[in-house]
């Protein structure tokens, strides 16, 4: 062991480190979705190659290792959602590592949520971060208009053309209505969430945005972000996750180690 370390470089170290970020940050996209699922698959079919080789099934063999020689194809084919989402967050913290300011618009945005939600209408917001939504405003009603609560209450009415889509915030501007957003895969969400919950958590999987969401049965506020919803919230919850949320940390003081330690817990 002793001679082990002493031969150990400095470089050796930090590769073991760079290697652990990589793993680690892998974990995190592929946690809780069906990736891992289709990555048991795949490892079940390596053993099967393994054996199939050892017994000398020369049939299976052959088809089993066209499988695996074509592994990181058939790995960017199957994940190139989960590829892009994690490349989007790496790309996130390495160019805009500050965050952004509040916008100005939050107060507007907690008071039609809570309108909203004492009449049970339903309702999705998106607000958009670092990361553009731009591919979601195809066939969405584009706007142009400062955020307040009687506008975003109107688009939301019952029997209004935009209720059923969703709404984007860019900043303190609504740009679009009626937009299609793509639902989550999570085979570990609440089974009983409708169509709205599961495009909120669809898109916070696939972009950095932040996604308010109400429920038109209950009338309970919800707010989805990297994958994960929080739950009936009321309006000083809603407000106090915003702010925290959308708020620029102080991130960009402290030292070396300080920031490399917020980036792992981000």
């Amino acid at each position: 062991m002793w001679q082990f370390l002493s031969n150990l470089r400095w470089q050796d170290g930090v590769d073991i480190i760079l290697v652990a970020i990589i793993i680690y940050q892998v974990v995190l996209v592929l946690r809780g979705t069906q990736a891992v699922q289709v990555l048991a698959g795949l490892f079940l079919l390596f053993i099967a190659y393994l054996v199939a080789r050892q017994l000398e099934f020369y049939t299976l063999e052959w088809l089993l290792d066209i499988i695996v020689k074509s592994f990181v194809l058939i790995v960017i084919i199957l994940f190139q959602a989960d590829i892009r989402r994690f490349l989007s967050r790496m790309g996130k913290k390495a160019l805009a590592p500050g965050g952004i300011h509040p916008p100005l618009t939050t107060e507007e945005v907690c008071d039609a949520a809570d309108t909203l939600a004492s009449r049970h209408i339903g309702a999705l917001i998106i607000m958009e971060r670092y990361i553009g939504l731009s591919e979601f405003l195809e066939g969405a009603i584009r706007l142009d208009a400062l955020v307040s609560k009687e506008l975003l209450v109107s688009l939301f009415w019952p029997h209004n053309p935009t209720h059923d889509g969703a709404v984007i915030l860019q900043g303190d501007r609504v740009v679009a209505a009626g937009c299609l957003l793509p639902l989550t895969r999570n085979p570990n969400l609440d089974p009983t969430l409708g169509t709205r919950h599961r495009a909120a958590v669809g898109i916070t999987e696939q972009s950095d945005a932040l996604a308010l969401v109400i429920s038109e049965t209950s009338g309970q506020i919800s707010l989805a972000q990297g994958g994960k919803l929080r739950r009936d919230l009321t309006r000083l919850q809603l407000r106090q996750a915003l702010r925290d949320l959308l708020e620029a940390p102080e991130q960009n003081k402290g030292k070396w180690l300080e920031k490399l330690v917020r980036y792992l817990r981000a």
